[in-house]
């Protein structure tokens, strides 16, 4: 029972967090069965220098990928791809493997085909990998920064509860409904700044381009188990961006600096000696759903927040011009 719900465990972690790769990658020739001198393997890497050093970059990215299965099924494909490699370079005319004179792989042995072949497709893989490994960060990133909202509106609820008792004061009715529209507001920030990256993130793959004016490897996406990382805290920051701004918004509204917006009642009209009648009840929902509204529009300019995910598409800022050498 202990083996399977660690079983359990083990899944859950590497759904969310992705598979646990080795600490030291295999080369090609370790996971061949070769030594790295073996002449058929230094045959085909005589003949096509670049297109084996593309496979074994790609080789090394598959023991780093998010999904486990995913990047078993590439290593095997690339492995299959020299070992059929080799083949051919032994059985071409002596002294002369496939493609020698060219050292791009030009070679018209199916061997050599192959090679590039499960090439580009370990590439497209391996891409889509780390494109989930991003989304599924941001995703898991998102959700708990919703799932703290809630809990951060508890504590201030019962901090406003208890607090003010331990200096011997107290809070009133107005203050009350004050402290509870600042959370609808509050909570209507996480909503919004979630609602604002879902709609600019139209595909996982914009996670993995680079920043305008950086370079990366066409062939080899980020690692994407730190992608996975890096996005997860974006996610939460997008939260509580969300949060500031709507904040700030209900401290403008309310301190009157900003008098476009103006709430449909105020907290001490809906307090006194009487029970709340039907329209106070209204003015009291209607009061919920205006700073829940505004907390929602505050949200939305999570956007102007520089982080990993890009504003609207736009690139952002180029660093300073390297020196002139």
């Amino acid at each position: 029972m202990s083996e399977r719900h660690t079983g359990r465990t083990g899944a859950i972690g590497a759904w969310l967090f992705g598979a646990v790769g080795p600490v030291e990658p295999r080369t090609m020739a370790e996971a061949l069965g070769l030594a790295e001198e073996a002449p058929g393997l230094q045959r085909l890497r005589d003949g096509e220098p670049l297109q084996l050093a593309r496979v074994e970059r790609l080789h090394t990215a598959a023991q780093r990928a998010f999904e486990q299965r995913t990047g078993e099924a590439v290593g095997r494909a690339l492995e299959a791809a020299v070992r059929a490699g080799i083949r051919e370079s032994a059985a071409g005319p002596a002294g002369r493997p496939s493609g020698t004179g060219t050292g791009t792989g030009t070679g018209t042995g199916s061997g050599t085909d192959r090679l590039k072949a499960e090439a580009d497709a370990a590439s497209q893989r391996l891409a889509a990998d780390a494109a989930l490994a991003g989304g599924r960060g941001l995703n898991t990133g998102l959700a708990f920064g919703i799932g703290l909202s809630p809990v951060v509106l508890v504590l201030a609820l019962f901090a406003g509860r208890f607090v003010p008792p331990l200096f011997d004061s107290a809070i009133g009715c107005p203050e009350e409904l004050i402290l509870m529209d600042s959370l609808v507001c509050f909570a209507g920030g996480a909503m919004g700044a979630v609602f604002s990256v879902i709609i600019r993130l139209r595909d996982a793959y914009q996670l993995i381009q680079p920043a305008p004016g950086r370079s990366a490897p066409a062939d080899i996406p980020a690692d994407p188990v730190q992608l996975a990382r890096m996005m997860r805290q974006e996610g939460w920051y997008r939260v509580v961006v969300g949060w500031f701004l709507a904040s700030s918004l209900f401290l403008l509204i309310n301190g009157g600096i900003l008098t476009l917006l103006a709430p449909p009642a105020a907290p001490e009209d809906m307090c006194g000696p009487v029970p709340l009648s039907v329209a106070g009840h209204q003015a009291l929902i209607k009061a919920w759903f205006f700073w829940g509204g505004v907390g929602f529009l505050a949200g939305l300019n999570e956007r102007w927040a520089y982080g990993l995910v890009r504003r609207g598409g736009e690139p952002r800022p180029a660093g300073p011009p390297p020196p002139a050498g």
